[in-house]
């Protein structure tokens, strides 16, 4: 039976997925010209990585509260303010001149950005049932991966005519169109939550703000764990793949910059299959999460094997790419549906901005650290890394599945 999705919810769905198409073109994109920024400041690898490190931890810890006041303030008015103080740092960054100054500048900009996902996923558990949720879901995913893979493709094609500082400046002309776009039409799209109609239509309807199971706190921190894996790869292989193909292919800067389109388009598709494998296969998300781990150690290791025996940069392409789509597939998983499950608790903004904190805890981890490794240990010995967090994440998440299992039989979806 074919799902029906209502016009209002494919409207929001989209709105919002634009959103997010712009959130992050003005946070990525500082990351995709990473390779060029080096050359032209003089700066190492190590040294810029403290500019994306500060916006990776500034994001994470800013999730934990953007996702307490989103459960407290009109989501609509934390996009608003997201949007207009990530598109004034943007302009900001054309005038810094020294790491330091790129730093604080791109630390305020991921605390702008942090306002954005939690709210984002509030209004979807408000305004959708649960399948325009996981057709949502999708939809906003795509508009990061649609903002990726316009970065990559059109960076390289700018910088050497305008350089990355007047790029900054288109891209913050891109989130103040979508800025005033929201303004306004987001009242037209967010009338009465679905919630409130229940309640209102329904005299049994249950009351809201049930207390959680104390048992959930186990697979949570698990997941928690596991997200913070998830983090470490989605981010530092993204981050790092410029600069692994120029050094590893002698590739030119804008070659290399352009490999990173594949693993974009990887991740635009899967967002699709790993919501199919979701909802067809293993719809314990904890689970299906597990998964995709097994799928990212596998292709891990078939990379290291090629990185030692042969010299192949489609393959090595390919085989980053699946890296990066499987663990786009898990953040899927954990960090957009695992939050919907505590609707009942009226915390769904909290856990979400919680669980995506994780990802950025990881994400700085290996902003930094697998700049290190690879310039002390090289790309090899970095590979390896993968491979064993990819386990790690698949363990964590095999072991809290079975009580998420349980969770969403006796509370979630009871």
């Amino acid at each position: 039976m074919k799902t029906v999705i209502r016009p209002q919810a494919k409207k929001i769905a989209w709105m919002l997925a634009l959103l997010y198409f712009s959130s992050y073109i003005m946070r990525l994109n500082f990351a995709v010209m990473l390779v060029k920024v080096i050359s032209d400041t003089g700066s190492t690898k190590s040294e810029l990585s403290i500019v994306v490190t500060a916006m990776t931890l500034v994001y994470g810890a800013g999730q934990i509260l953007s996702g307490i006041l989103g459960d407290r303030i009109k989501p609509q008015h934390l996009l608003s303010a997201g949007l207009a103080l990530a598109a004034v740092c943007n302009t900001a960054m054309f005038f810094c001149t020294s790491v330091p100054a790129m730093a604080v500048v791109w630390g305020v900009n991921g605390f702008a950005h942090a306002l954005l996902w939690p709210p984002i996923i509030r209004l979807m558990s408000m305004y959708l049932d649960d399948n325009e949720y996981s057709y949502s879901a999708v939809r906003v995913a795509w508009g990061s991966s649609g903002a990726t893979i316009l970065l990559y493709l059109v960076c390289p094609l700018l910088l050497p005519h305008l350089g990355w500082r007047t790029v900054m400046l288109f891209c913050a002309a891109v989130g103040i169109a979508v800025l005033c776009l929201w303004l306004v039409v987001n009242r037209r799209l967010f009338g009465e939550p679905l919630q409130t109609k229940a309640l209102r239509t329904d005299a049994k309807a249950p009351a809201s703000h049930l207390p959680l199971p104390r048992y959930v706190y186990l697979p949570v921190a698990l997941i928690m764990l596991g997200i913070i894996l998830q983090g470490m790869l989605r981010d530092g292989v993204t981050n790092w793949m410029p600069s692994y193909m120029l050094e590893t292919f002698s590739l030119s800067e804008e070659s290399a910059i352009i490999t990173a389109v594949i693993p974009a388009i990887f991740s635009m598709l899967s967002f699709f299959l790993f919501e199919q494998l979701h909802r067809k296969l293993f719809q314990n998300e904890v689970f299906c999460a597990a998964m995709i781990f097994s799928l990212s150690a596998v292709a891990a290791t078939v990379l290291w094997i090629v990185s030692t025996l042969f010299s192949s940069p489609l393959l090595s392409t390919c085989l980053l790419a699946l890296i990066i789509a499987a663990m786009h597939g898990i953040n899927l998983m954990l960090i957009s549906v695992v939050p919907k499950r505590f609707a009942k608790s009226g915390k769904v903004s909290t856990y979400s901005g919680l669980l995506n904190a994780c990802t950025y805890v990881g994400a700085a981890i290996s902003s930094y650290g697998f700049a290190a490794l690879a310039e002390g240990f090289g790309w090899s010995i970095t590979i390896l890394v993968w491979i064993v967090i990819s386990a790690l994440g698949l363990l964590l998440t095999l072991l809290a599945s079975p009580l998420w299992k349980k969770f969403r039989r006796e509370y979630a979806d009871n």
